[in-house]
């Protein structure tokens, strides 16, 4: 579950992730490419792939199949809040 993702397969998990949270269901892919500016769903296919392949997401073989997360993406997320000054470090709130 620690692959390295790219920007991009990041940020289509968070979308996924961010959809599911909202609606309850996962985005179709058309959506996806909307939501993250990428103009060929073809592309946005090779991104789930490669997202299956790392273990995060499972997809249906039909292209407009349902997109299965793998595991609790959520508990794999870390946000930090503080400040940097005089290169120390003063955090804020860990969640």
């Amino acid at each position: 579950m620690n692959q390295y993702l790219t920007n991009r397969q990041q940020q289509i998990l968070d979308y996924i992730t961010h959809e599911i949270d909202l609606t309850g269901v996962t985005p179709p892919r058309h959506q996806i490419a909307s939501a993250c500016e990428i103009r060929s769903l073809r592309l946005v296919s090779h991104h789930l792939k490669v997202l299956e392949q790392k273990g995060w997401i499972t997809c249906n073989s039909s292209s407009a199949g349902p997109i299965t997360l793998l595991e609790n993406v959520r508990s794999y997320r870390l946000t930090i809040s503080g400040n940097v000054e005089d290169g120390r470090v003063t955090l804020k709130k860990a969640v």
